[in-house]
């Protein structure tokens, strides 16, 4: 008994600090459909941002038009470079830096992101003693480091779809005019 309480209050204070898995970000429930386009349509990265918006029950449109928002990816960018260097000359870490260029555009084409950088940035110890293990390591960050770059930019949809949101609540300023204007002849 004393167990099962002490897992209760653990875990309502764990979600009660606003906790959640790395790579687990939620996208508003108002977003139906999203387009996503890029140079390389059939690339690991535009894989991954589907692949995250589909996770969050939110539709692949087919063409713009369809969609609700538009995520344009463009300029990819893959580097990797030699941070230190060990005995005989040979590099001993490696840097990997990924960035993709995005832009956001609502349902008739307007640019609610304009052109902005997703980055991610990594570094990893590199032993040529176990070069295919080291291989295998880097393809896991890059692929870690893609969901980052992901989750990046859906949180600026996420941001934008609130944004939105707000607006459309808003009452126009005409509206609002037209209000106090028939208030003040009411009385």
């Amino acid at each position: 008994m004393k167990k099962l309480i002490i897992a209760l209050l653990t875990t309502t204070l764990v979600s009660a600090c606003g906790w959640h898995l790395r790579g687990s970000s939620s996208v508003p429930l108002n977003i139906d459909s999203v387009f996503v386009t890029a140079e390389d349509s059939y690339g690991s990265l535009i894989s991954t941002v589907k692949q995250s918006l589909a996770s969050n029950q939110v539709a692949a449109a087919k063409s713009s038009a369809e969609a609700q928002y538009t995520i344009i990816l463009s300029n990819e960018e893959n580097d990797r470079r030699t941070v230190s260097v060990g005995n005989g000359a040979l590099a001993a870490e490696y840097e990997l830096t990924m960035s993709i260029d995005y832009v956001i555009q609502d349902s008739s084409g307007k640019a609610l992101i304009e052109k902005s950088t997703a980055t991610s940035i990594r570094a990893y110890d590199y032993d040529r003693n176990a070069v295919v293990a080291k291989n295998e390591e880097e393809n896991l960050i890059k692929a870690e480091m893609r969901n980052n770059v992901a989750q990046q930019i859906l949180r600026r949809l996420r941001f934008v779809s609130l944004e939105q949101n707000k607006k459309a609540a808003q009452p126009a300023p005409a509206e609002t005019a037209e209000s106090e204007a028939d208030g003040k002849t009411a009385s």
